[in-house]
């Protein structure tokens, strides 16, 4: 159907389903229009007062009005004020009908929000003309309306299409950028120290020692090749959850105990369990022996890059010998971790783009980093069905507490 044979068919559907309301103290005035009116296909409603005429419109919403201003109780001049001060009603066409012939009356009445008006005695096919007219104006009206919606819908869209194409390009050219530096310095150690041992003497300790060397900045680049694969792969929703039973105590203790080794006695690492099955607590729990098991079903390896993103964080970011806790709160419905350090904190308007991959922290300053560690983060909390937050205060430190819901009721004692 042409845009034109639309208009016809709602202009037809107008006219056979458009509803007047006549308000009129004349009984003979409404009786006249409402027999001609409902031969044209309209539908009718009456009203003899201004209060009346108001219950009217409130009890069903005529497409327009025909209203007497010489009324008793309410002239037609305050029942139009007060249906325009009215959002619900305001839209709604006023064609005025009054014998008053004075030129001020009839500037009243389009000051107070009519759209017409009509002298009596009237002629019918005067007023009919003038209804059609106006009822059309006003389905143009809403016509225009929802055109002009749509078109600020689709303008939005594009707006936002705009904006998602360029935070891409960004990203693309932060990508390029990071990844060729993060690449670049490790090859050139790389190319150095098979150099050396290709052109020097070197003896059998010094080259395990260049060796040891090349192996480290290999598992370097293999390790943000497998950060920006991830996000890849979780960007273009490829990546699922891969769901595993294992102890939960059993694995934090063996990551906690882990990351001691790889940063020394640097740092306090502090651990707390709280579990509000059987309200029990442990300090330290990672220093235990024969802990009762707890057995979970989560993916593993989500929650492994999870943790170890944002504890690595938290000793990256902290001045030596400060501590860094790591709690957690099981329930039989989710578990709770919270890792909080006394750190550089992050300033306020790096909050809103943590998350996003590459972005890093103004205050850094020459410490390393890709800034893909929280997005990947992000990322896995995700695919967990999890949540995550923040809170920071610079010079103070920060917390981040994560929620993930534990997809099998936990086995454990629950006797206290």
């Amino acid at each position: 159907m042409t845009e034109q044979n639309l208009y016809q068919a709602k202009e037809e559907k107008l006219a056979n389903n458009a509803s007047v309301l006549i308000v009129d103290d004349t009984i003979y005035n409404i009786q006249l229009l409402s027999l001609m009116l409902v031969k044209q296909g309209y539908q009718v409603e009456q009203a003899n007062n201004g209060t009346e005429a108001l219950d009217k419109v409130h009890q069903k919403l005529p497409d327009i009005i025909l209203l007497d201003i010489r009324m008793p109780d309410i002239n037609g001049y305050e029942v139009c004020k007060i249906l325009k001060a009215n959002p619900v009603t305001q839209d709604i066409p006023i064609i005025f009908i009054s014998s008053v012939e004075e030129p001020s009356e009839k500037v009243e009445a389009f000051s107070v929000g009519g759209v017409d008006y009509i002298s009596k005695p009237f002629q019918l096919i005067e007023v009919l003309a003038r209804i059609e007219t106006h009822l059309r104006l006003c389905s143009l009206q809403k016509m225009l309306q929802e055109q002009n919606e749509q078109l600020q819908l689709s303008a939005s869209l594009l707006s936002r299409s705009l904006k998602q194409e360029r935070e891409l390009s960004q990203m693309k050219s932060n990508f390029i950028s990071v990844v060729s530096h993060e690449f670049r310095t490790p090859l050139t150690t790389i190319q150095s120290a098979s150099e050396l041992l290709e052109y020097y003497e070197w003896t059998k300790e010094e080259q395990v020692e260049q060796l040891h060397q090349i192996q480290s900045e290999v598992k370097h680049m293999t390790a943000l090749m497998e950060d920006v694969l991830f996000l890849s792969r979780a960007n273009a929703n490829k990546s699922k959850i891969n769901l595993t039973e294992f102890d939960i105590l059993v694995f934090c203790t063996q990551l906690l105990r882990q990351m001691q080794r790889t940063f020394g006695q640097k740092y306090d690492l502090h651990s707390y369990l709280y579990n509000q099955v059987n309200n029990t607590s442990i300090d330290d729990f990672h220093l235990q022996i024969d802990l009762p098991p707890m057995l979970v079903k989560m993916d593993e390896k989500l929650l492994r890059q999870i943790l170890t993103n944002l504890i690595t964080n938290a000793i990256k970011y902290s001045p030596e010998n400060t501590k860094v806790d790591f709690k957690i709160t099981i329930n039989k419905e989710n578990i709770t971790f919270i890792i909080s350090d006394h750190g550089i904190g992050i300033p306020e308007e790096d909050l809103g783009h943590l998350f996003s991959a590459f972005h890093r922290g103004k205050n850094v300053g020459i410490l390393p980093g890709t800034g893909l560690g929280l997005s990947i983060v992000k990322n896995c909390v995700d695919i967990h069905k999890g949540f995550i937050s923040v809170s920071s205060h610079l010079e103070v430190g920060t917390e981040f507490t994560v929620v993930l819901p534990i997809l099998k009721e936990l086995q454990l004692n629950e006797s206290p």
